[in-house]
């Protein structure tokens, strides 16, 4: 699990202290959880799987990332100037999809 994270966290982009940062907690902290010498609380876990648009499963479980994931993922990274303009064309799509 832990090596997931961290290998996630960087392919984000993020740096440790980035990450932390984002999380609200400490430098070290964060150091001691990619390296699996603490635990995460499921609020933790939660946010972090937010952060990154992993799920859950993948983060505790492993296995391929699903499509949703990759996807989740992309969408986090687009700046939030974008959004509207996003959950417009997602809209749009919806409405051909059920013609």
């Amino acid at each position: 699990m832990y090596m997931r994270i961290r290998k996630a966290r960087e392919e984000a982009g993020y740096t440790r202290e980035k990450f932390a940062e984002l999380l609200d907690v400490s430098v070290s902290y964060m150091a001691e959880v990619e390296r699996g010498r603490t635990g995460i609380s499921v609020k933790m876990l939660i946010k972090i799987c937010r952060l990154l648009g992993l799920s859950a499963d993948y983060v505790l479980f492993g296995g391929e990332r699903s499509e949703s994931d990759l996807r989740t993922e992309r969408i986090s990274h687009i700046d939030e100037r974008y959004l509207p303009l996003l959950d417009s064309v997602i809209g749009e799509l919806l409405i051909l999809n059920d013609k």
